[in-house]
């Protein structure tokens, strides 16, 4: 083994939480950080030589994922748009992932010459995304 380990973006899927049990929601294209470095806080004082910082909160910041604008595509993201709060699953390829909750929603992206319709699908975490194993996500999976 020359000590190089990876996985391919083949196979990632997206999935919600809908009574219950998480299914597929549709195929994706593009999968957002699982989150962002927070800032930083300045505590400089009078006394001290150099500016002196502590580091923030961590930014859950937006999680937005492109999808090929379909009308069936956008029918079943619009369906989980409705304002109220999501459960959100990823699965990379090797079966680990993370969930999260937070509200979306959706829109069709701007369209040029030569190009594929691409929609978005814009969330707004309102908990941090939680980093799972292959065997958590899949017991969530299967408690469907």
């Amino acid at each position: 083994m020359n000590g190089i380990t990876a996985q391919s973006d083949v196979g990632i899927t997206l999935y919600a939480k809908k009574n219950g049990n998480y299914a597929e929601l549709i195929e994706i294209k593009s999968v957002p950080a699982s989150g962002q470095a927070g800032g930083t806080l300045e505590t400089t004082t009078l006394k001290s030589p150099t500016k002196t910082y502590i580091p923030d909160r961590p930014d859950n910041g937006d999680m937005d994922y492109t999808y090929n604008y379909t009308e069936a595509n956008y029918t079943a993201i619009s369906a989980i748009c409705d304002g109220s709060e999501q459960e959100l699953l990823v699965k990379y390829q090797d079966g680990s992932g993370f969930t999260y909750k937070g509200q979306c929603q959706t829109w069709i992206n701007e369209v040029s010459v030569g190009s594929v319709v691409e929609a978005t699908l814009h969330t707004v975490p309102s908990v941090s995304p939680a980093i799972k194993t292959a065997s958590e996500i899949t017991t969530l999976l299967t408690a469907n």
